[in-house]
């Protein structure tokens, strides 16, 4: 091993990445890192206690090898606890997260270890770049954390759950596994005392594997799913994490359903379950063959639940939409999500070295997302986000210029008190088919709700490539005696003005605008998977654009005239369309002709001249109902 001993490395706003083959840090020295990059190719040795590596101000580490670290020193990364939309977590809620270190032991045995609660320290100035001093957090019986304490009550881990009783308590000061995230609620927060967390211990590199097995049979008959089970992972890594690249891995493909799950919640100010207003958001990553396709982001619909951790009635709030920044395909250090098993018995799935980026953010933009709200980057090239990674993926090219993906995200207002959104995103070579990683399950299927419908999933995003004449099957779920729908399109994204938007109702074969209006509707109890769809077209328009066509041909097609040298009506038919009627009126109405079911001959005649002299009224009408009407004037 070639052994690098640093004393002090200070990189201040250079764009510039730091390479070492190996890493040793000796006792009493220390590498600091300022919002660049550490690379190293294999493992770092952090030889004493008082042997460490500061990451500050979105600084990171990436490591290549799977060769893990050792020894007793420390890594240092800061990371802010926010809730949905980037407002503050409280101590009433919860962040999801994953540990990027575990705990520091003596020795070279070179492997990653489990994180604890003592991996947890409060900075002592966190508003300061160059500060590198912490103290450990206490923990607290109360279910309230402090400025000081955190609260172990809420701290919850789960591995391959099939509802609500697969939640496990980290117990004591805590050990969890590098590969699984935790629970953990929100320490108070103001500007003297922000709720930042400073991560201290050894740092996670090289392979994990998640334990996220189907065995067959559903373990929560009362909450959860019933044919999948989940797992509460995150990124494990002092560094960003593609999760794209995640979910594409072929191992991932194999044991994973294709979707990041992300929990989303409404500050309530209190620890009752029965009181939580939240849910999960998904994400999904696009073409697998497509990398600079960022995939789409659906926001979550926020839940009540009852004490066994079942549905028990809606909020009418939403999460924060994260599609500006990426659709949420970077994850921050820190972040936690849930994934979910793709099958029975297909082992579950793996995070590797080569998922990880670094993302510097100019200005004001944010790219990689812990529960955070950015600001909107500009086109300015100063603002150029600055990405990197040694997987080989041109990741400086993807985030500044990234695929366009045009989407649709359909509202619909439920029972006048909550909204779901069904996002249809045009990308090619997709289809009405379910496509794994274009399309995107609903995290949670609601009592009363809608949704696509594919191959018989009940999904909220489906990828289809744009045709006038596609028909998306639409379902609708309704649980009360009377259930009301109002469905419109809250926004689009590089669709064309010209685009038109439909929901078919094919029992009343209505279609209606949901593009300049709403379709509204209201449903007694029951499941309604082959009622409505979604279509790009009037086709009753159509038709009747069609009919009109035709009867325009066929009233042409005839002659009616009065023949006076002979005193006959003639009727020329050359088209030979079936004649249902013929009348004659004189001006006063009087009917002087009525000759029922002609059939369709070239040609007729009827006489007139024991007729008055004057003008009279013919009407000819088709076995389709076409009429022709003309006036005819008779000279006897």
């Amino acid at each position: 091993m070639e052994k690098i001993k640093y004393t002090l490395i200070i990189l201040l706003g250079l764009s510039t990445c730091v390479n070492a083959q190996d890493l040793f840090v000796s006792s009493g020295s220390y590498v600091f890192v300022q919002d660049e990059i550490l690379f190293v190719n294999d493992d770092i040795r952090l030889d004493e206690a008082d042997s460490n590596i500061f990451l500050r101000e979105d600084a990171q580490l990436i490591q290549s090898s799977n060769v893990k670290n050792s020894d007793l020193g420390t890594l240092s990364v800061y990371q802010n606890q926010t809730s949905s939309g980037g407002i503050a977590t409280g101590i009433y809620e919860y962040n999801y997260w994953s540990s990027p270190v575990g705990v520091s032991e003596q020795g070279t045995t070179k492997e990653n270890k489990n994180f604890q609660i003592l991996n947890l320290f409060k900075p002592v100035d966190p508003s300061t770049n160059s500060n590198i001093s912490s103290n450990v957090y206490s923990v607290t019986n109360s279910y309230n954390s402090t400025t000081t304490e955190i609260a172990k009550y809420w701290l919850w881990q789960m591995q391959s759950s099939g509802g609500y009783n697969g939640w496990d308590q980290v117990s004591n000061i805590g050990e969890v596994n590098p590969s699984n995230g935790f629970t953990m609620k929100g320490i108070p927060s103001s500007t003297a005392n922000p709720n930042t967390i400073d991560f201290r211990g050894r740092p996670n590199t090289g392979d994990l594997t998640i334990d996220c097995n189907f065995t067959g049979t559903d373990s929560d008959p009362n909450s959860g799913l019933t044919t999948q089970v989940e797992t509460l992972t995150g990124n494990p890594y002092p560094s960003t994490m593609d999760l794209k690249k995640f979910l594409i891995d072929p191992v991932n493909v194999a044991g994973l359903d294709g979707g990041v799950y992300f929990w989303e919640q409404k500050n309530v100010g209190s620890h009752y379950l029965a009181d939580y207003e939240g849910g999960y958001a998904v994400y999904t990553p696009g073409n697998p063959l497509d990398m600079t396709d960022d995939g789409n982001y659906l926001p979550a619909v926020f839940t009540n639940y009852d004490l066994s951790g079942g549905q028990s009635g809606l909020t009418g709030d939403s999460s924060f939409d994260y599609t500006s920044q990426n659709s949420r395909r970077y994850a921050a250090i820190g972040q936690g999500f849930v994934v979910r098993s793709e099958g029975t018995g297909n082992g579950g799935g793996i995070i590797k070295n080569d998922m990880r980026l670094y993302v510097k953010d100019i200005g004001s933009s944010s790219t990689d997302v812990f529960a955070k709200v950015a600001q909107e980057n500009n086109n300015d090239n100063s603002n150029e986000i600055i990405a990197m990674s040694h997987n080989g993926i041109d990741y400086q090219n993807i985030i500044n210029n990234p695929s366009i993906i045009p989407e649709i995200r359909i509202h619909t207002k439920l029972n006048d008190s909550y909204y779901r959104e069904n996002l249809i995103a045009f990308r090619q070579t997709t289809n009405l088919s379910y496509n794994k990683f274009t399309d995107g399950r609903h995290p949670l299927v609601l009592a009363t709700d809608t949704y696509f419908i594919a191959d018989g999933y009940q999904l909220g995003i489906k990828s289809i490539e744009y045709d006038i004449d596609v028909k998306l099957p639409f379902g609708f779920n309704a649980d009360k005696e009377s259930n009301t729908y109002s469905v419109t399109i809250n926004s689009t994204k590089n669709i064309s003005e010209s685009i038109e938007v439909f929901v078919h109702d094919k029992f009343e074969d209505t279609y209606t605008d949901i593009r300049g209006g709403a379709f509204e509707i209201t449903l007694p109890q029951g499941e309604y998977d082959n009622r409505f769809e979604v279509v790009f077209r009037d086709n009753s328009q159509i038709l009747t654009d069609e009919i009109i066509d035709l009867e325009n041909e066929v009233l042409k097609s005839f002659l009616v005239y009065q023949n006076n040298t002979n005193n006959q009506l003639v009727i020329k038919n050359p088209q030979s369309h079936i004649i249902k009627s013929f009348i004659m009126y004189d001006v006063t109405g009087k009917v002087i002709f009525n000759k029922q079911n002609l059939g369709n001959e070239l040609e007729y005649s009827f006489p007139t001249n024991n007729l008055s002299a004057g003008t009279y009224i013919t009407k000819v009408t088709t076995d389709q109902n076409f009429e022709i009407t003309k006036k005819v004037i008779v000279n006897n």
